[in-house]
């Protein structure tokens, strides 16, 4: 398999799922124009193709890719602002490559210390044309010094990624610049809570994702 050529073509099982994406967008009050959701689509169709060899994701129906990796990353489009990124812990890209889809004007650092996911990445930007993803191959913690290039971000999303305790030290020398931690977190995720110094405020936000049946929240934390 070469997995560098892709086409640019979906394959007939990803291109069945497109009402069932836009209902699911339409339900999350989620503007997306046809080109976006045809990007988000391809992206689904590289990542089951390019799991056959890197084992990037247990996640491979596609309607369930659907609902657990775009819908559940599009979730947080309501609290993206600024305009630099950081998806931390990126793994396949989730939840940075959607966010970064429907949001062209923002850029977005993909962070992740496994070399495999970083070159499908890699690919993701080559072959959808997105100009606003820039993997980059680091172990957390990243540190300013460790990787030159890296800006303070105005954000930093994790996704199922670590406790908050540990996601806040790998991260305190951003949020203490001012940078906001998004955690997507799913049940348990106030115990996690009594761990955090007293420094930093935490806000507990219920996510709805249209196909998703357990809880999806995101713990939003700042500075004080």
């Amino acid at each position: 398999m070469d997995l560098e050529t892709e086409s640019s073509a979906l394959p007939p099982e990803f291109a069945a799922l497109g009402a069932s994406l836009s209902d699911g967008l339409t339900t999350m009050a989620l503007d997306v124009d046809p080109d976006q959701r045809h990007q988000m689509l391809a992206y689904l169709a590289l990542l089951k193709r390019w799991n056959r060899a890197y084992n990037l994701t247990a996640v491979v129906e596609p309607r369930e890719m659907v609902a657990r990796h775009l819908l559940d990353s599009l979730s947080l489009t309501p609290w993206l602002r600024g305009e630099t990124i950081v998806d931390s812990g990126t793994g396949a890209g989730l939840p940075g490559v959607p966010l970064a889809i429907i949001a062209p004007e923002k850029r977005f650092i993909l962070i992740d210390g496994n070399g495999k996911k970083i070159r499908f990445l890699r690919q993701v930007r080559r072959s959808l044309e997105l100009g606003n993803i820039e993997p980059i191959q680091a172990r957390l913690p990243v540190r300013l010094e460790d990787v030159p290039q890296l800006p303070v971000p105005d954000l930093i999303t994790a996704r199922a990624l670590a406790p908050l305790s540990q996601l806040l030290e790998w991260h305190r020398d951003w949020v203490d610049q001012g940078a906001s931690l998004l955690a997507m977190k799913s049940r348990g995720v106030e115990k996690e809570l009594f761990d955090l110094p007293p420094a930093y405020n935490v806000e507990i936000i219920e996510l709805k994702v249209h196909g998703e049946v357990a809880r999806r929240c995101l713990a939003i934390v700042t500075r004080k």
